[in-house]
């Protein structure tokens, strides 16, 4: 089975760079939709942990509906089709370690992926603004009491909770690579969201949409700012890099990567 993910994540990377150098506006509007896919779960999440952490009653609700709300993301980025920096660092490593595809080509399209997310998040948080739904208190003031927290995060914490929401979001990507039964792979994929968004885990691009709506909200305080976003951003980014190519990336491509051999009675 390991064999199996492994063959599936070279074939997607070599997969992923043709796309990016034969039709690459194609593969940037591609990535500009997983932007536009975050901030969708975002609102959604926000929408309906909002609502629940408005009450005191009902506040410690509010993560586990947030967690498995902010799955509608990941659904529409499989299933709709799009590329997404973080789950692309994990398939791109695996590849460059293998050396299927150059290290070259592999960075200039994490970075065009990059760009591309952050154009999408940023341009559809501004519709969501614009929509009036950052209006309402419940959704609003919940969007803006977190924004602060994480802008305020020292950068060590935000660096380790960047590692570990990209090892869940890459492992999801990995586990759904040999999974053939759809209702198996949709249940994985819920179920790696659910626990880096509950546990409070830290995610770029999904961050990018979150700080835009908290940034244009009616709700907005002092706190909230490009600074604050940077701050974030930064440290998150590269906790990312590390959870899901250093980490998840080195020990599946480690291994993954061996010649069919025969273990016993049965070939490998």
């Amino acid at each position: 089975m390991e064999r199996l993910g492994f063959t599936e994540m070279i074939f997607s990377a070599e997969k992923k760079v043709g796309f990016f150098k034969s039709v690459p506006l194609k593969f940037f509007v591609y990535s500009i939709m997983a932007g536009v896919f975050c901030g969708l779960g975002m609102i959604l999440a926000y929408s309906a942990g909002g609502s629940l952490n408005f009450y005191e009653s009902t506040k410690g609700l509010a993560k586990i509906v947030f967690g498995i709300s902010f799955a509608l993301s990941f659904t529409l980025i499989v299933y709709a089709g799009s590329e997404l920096f973080t789950g692309n660092v994990g398939v791109i490593s695996i590849g460059m370690y293998n050396k299927s595809v150059s290290a070259k080509d592999g960075i200039k399209l994490l970075i065009l992926v990059y760009i591309g997310n952050f154009i999408g998040a940023t341009l559809i948080s501004l519709l969501i603004g614009a929509a009036g739904l950052l209006d309402n208190p419940m959704t609003a003031q919940y969007i803006v009491s977190n924004c602060a927290i994480k802008m305020n995060l020292p950068f060590s914490q935000s660096f380790f909770r960047g590692i570990l929401c990209n090892m869940l979001v890459v492992l999801a990507t990995w586990s759904t690579s040999k999974i053939k039964s759809e209702p198996a792979r949709m249940l994985i994929l819920i179920w790696c969201v659910y626990g880096f968004c509950t546990s409070g885990f830290e995610h770029s691009i999904a961050n990018m949409a979150l700080f835009v709506m908290g940034m244009i909200s009616p709700y907005t305080t002092s706190e909230i700012s490009v600074m604050g976003y940077i701050n974030n951003i930064i440290p998150v980014t590269l906790g990312n890099i590390v959870g899901g190519a250093l980490i998840i990336g080195t020990v599946y491509y480690f291994v993954g990567n061996f010649k069919k051999e025969t273990y016993g009675n049965k070939k490998i």
